[in-house]
């Protein structure tokens, strides 16, 4: 198998890489602080001056954050890229703190289904796993590759950790779950965290939160750490579905407005043919969006879904005021 070396001008660090790693991974496994999100083209936080080497690329970037203009004046984007020689570097390294990556064994605690796609798993760790809110784990399944991503739905500090999982008729993690390969007291790898999405350190600015599905999922995360730990901003949270048969966890967001003065939600169906009752907001988010929200000047917003929804709401949001640079989105590629 072949080594590569990495090294990152702005570090002092250098990393080892194999085949089959990507440079991003292996920066990350190497606790070198590379600024990203996605892992999969679609955010271009990991974009990266190849100095020198050779590196291959996959294909799949998404052209509005990385194209051939970025190719052709020597940049890569290190999630989607794989060396072939020993590489050197140059990327602007993020100042955050965050937890490193690795490998955690975990026990199934509970299986909660909401309508007809969505599970609710609940897994339990020896020992508290440490991740910022926002953040993401891989399920390692053996068989089934690649690694499906799936953002923790729970603030961390305790040895639970709750995820959202959407479901499809012909995928493996789906079928895994429905037919009940993975049950309440089965183990299960984690691999994480990763990311960093969650919400800056400008507090005193209000918030808009936009998600699509089990985008909810990450935003919830944020929202109880939010609540833990008294944040005062306005947060005001669009969250979109298909159908009514999609909705979930109106409890908790209930709860949390009826708690908190300084948060509201505007649950938002797209399609109410299923025949259930529904009296809120119908129509796509970004409508909603564009209804209810006046002014947004200042305002940062978070937005967590469907590519196609998160570039749609920026559109809008951008036309209320907020600026492009501070719209901060984690983009939900489904891989059944």
């Amino acid at each position: 198998m072949e080594r590569y070396v990495i090294r990152v001008l702005e570090s002092d660090q250098t990393v080892q890489v194999v085949d089959g790693v990507s440079v991003l991974d292996a920066c990350l496994e190497g606790e070198v602080p590379f600024r990203y999100n996605c892992r999969s083209g679609e955010c271009g936080e990991c974009v990266a001056k190849l100095v020198s080497g050779e590196v291959r690329e996959l294909a799949g970037a998404d052209p509005a954050v990385f194209n051939d203009g970025h190719r052709k004046e020597g940049f890569i984007l290190a999630c989607m890229c794989y060396a072939r020689s020993d590489l050197v570097l140059s990327t602007k390294l993020s100042s955050e703190s965050r937890s490193a990556v690795g490998l955690h064994d975990v026990t199934v605690k509970a299986i909660e289904r909401h309508g007809s796609a969505i599970y609710e798993v609940t897994v339990e760790a020896d020992t508290p796993i440490d991740y910022a809110s926002g953040q993401y784990f891989e399920w390692v399944i053996p068989g089934i590759s690649p690694n499906r991503s799936y953002s923790a739905a729970n603030r961390s500090g305790g040895r639970d950790v709750v995820f959202h999982v959407k479901t499809y008729d012909s995928g493996e993690v789906s079928q895994y779950l429905r037919r009940g390969n993975l049950g309440v007291g089965d183990g299960l790898k984690l691999k994480g965290p990763f990311g960093s999405f969650g919400l800056g350190p400008r507090g005193y600015v209000p918030a808009v939160m936009v998600a699509g599905g089990t985008g909810l999922a990450p935003i919830c995360s944020i929202l109880e750490e939010a609540f833990a730990r008294g944040i005062t901003r306005t947060i005001y949270l669009f969250f979109g579905v298909q159908g009514t048969r999609d909705l979930y966890h109106l409890d908790q967001l209930s709860k949390w407005a009826s708690q908190h003065e300084n948060f509201e939600f505007f649950p938002t169906v797209a399609d109410t043919l299923d025949g259930a009752e529904w009296t809120g907001d119908c129509g796509l988010v970004t409508d909603v969006i564009e209804r209810r929200l006046i002014d947004a000047m200042g305002y940062e917003a978070y937005l967590c879904g469907p590519p196609g929804m998160i570039d749609a709401a920026a559109v809008v949001l951008e036309s209320k005021g907020v600026d492009s640079d501070d719209i901060h989105a984690d983009r939900f590629v489904a891989v059944a």
